[in-house]
């Protein structure tokens, strides 16, 4: 098939970064190939035409009307964009709420549908498998459970392996801890999570400091922090590299990518999530795993703590920090989460799945 004219669709940062290694792959392999997307900075700095920024809406859970209606606008501008300059092929990439209406009026017109980065569908609302096998050509999996789901339901899938193998770093491995132990911060990347778990991570920086005397690394990828007046001894990092990252000893972090991050560089850690309160009984009566943290799920046991809703407060928290700190729980820690580079797949992860697009 002709691969001249690809569209792109991610919603959510994690998701678009990854979507934008898979286009300038798919442009290593072919330089012919133009792309047009929807996504937010990192596939506007690369896509031949960019049609809206739909990542920095931070969309999560029950919309506000005005999100609604913007992503309307965006489907619609995304129709006509297809009426008059017709993909040869589409890229979808997690953020299923959205997608899936674009997957569908593309069966309508007959363009085949690539989802790279499943949507959750093993964590609840399994429904959406039948919706997606209805629609999608092929699923592009980055978990390795994830692709017997999809073919046990007659999806044609493929593990390519987790894109995150192509941009976390090994930590350098370390034999013995050395005082005084760096943690760092992770409170989200959605500004909605950033303004629940922000009030918390200070605090229990605040009773560790007094406990332990331990150094401090704010990580975001905004300087919406500023707003709290970070305490002196907390430092900031905006810079998105991983480079200050491999000096964490120890991380308190919000459910996530981080978490798997965290645990491909060997860095131990504590899980927390705090929503709304709709949103939180909402999702607790649609979920279905026992587990929130992607390392947890994967493992199938509590390796790494998690600290959610009515559980996530400061003081439970960093008693847990504390315990895990000691040389006898943290070494092993370490160990076992380096583990985790083995079951998710072997470098090239965006170029095995460009080529698997471009070939199809």
């Amino acid at each position: 098939m002709i691969n001249n004219k690809i569209f792109v669709s991610a919603g959510d940062l994690s998701g678009e970064i990854h979507a934008s290694n898979l286009v300038k792959e798919i442009k290593n392999i072919n330089p012919l190939c133009r792309i047009s997307a929807v996504g937010g900075n990192n596939l506007k700095s690369i896509a031949d035409d960019f049609l809206e920024d739909i990542v920095n809406i931070h969309a999560f859970g029950f919309l506000p009307i005005k999100q609604i209606v913007y992503l309307k606008k965006v489907f619609k501008k995304i129709e006509n964009h297809f009426s008059k300059d017709r993909p040869d092929k589409i890229i979808l990439v997690d953020y299923y709420g959205f997608n899936i209406y674009i997957a569908r009026f593309a069966k309508k017109i007959n363009i085949p549908v690539y989802y790279y980065i499943s949507p959750q569908v093993w964590a609840s609302r399994s429904g959406r498998i039948k919706k997606l096998a209805a629609t999608v050509k092929k699923m592009l999996v980055i978990l390795p459970f994830e692709e017997k789901l999809y073919k046990d339901n007659g999806i044609d899938a493929v593990f390519v392996g987790n894109p995150l193998i192509d941009r976390v770093p090994e930590k350098q491995k370390i034999d013995i801890l050395n005082p005084p132990p760096i943690i760092g911060l992770f409170p989200g990347s959605r500004k909605s999570a950033i303004k629940r778990h922000m009030p918390i991570i200070i605090e229990t920086a605040k009773i560790l400091k007094e406990k332990i005397n331990a150094k401090f690394i704010i990580f975001s990828t905004t300087d919406a922090e500023f707003n709290y007046n970070l305490p002196k001894y907390i430092d900031l990092d905006i810079s998105g590299s991983f480079e200050k990252r491999k000096t964490v000893d120890f991380a308190i972090c919000s459910s996530g990518t981080v978490s798997l991050e965290n645990a491909l560089m060997g860095i131990p850690m504590v899980v927390m999530y705090k929503l709304s309160y709709f949103n939180y009984f909402l999702i607790r009566a649609i979920i279905k795993i026992k587990y929130i943290s992607i390392v947890n799920i994967l493992a199938n046991k509590a390796i790494v703590p998690e600290f959610i809703q009515f559980d996530a407060n400061s003081s439970k928290i960093a008693l847990s920090v504390i315990k895990q700190l000691k040389p006898e729980k943290y070494m092993p820690k370490v160990k076992e989460l380096l583990l985790f580079r083995d079951m998710l797949g072997i470098i090239g992860v965006s170029k095995r799945a460009a080529e698997i697009i471009l070939n199809d």
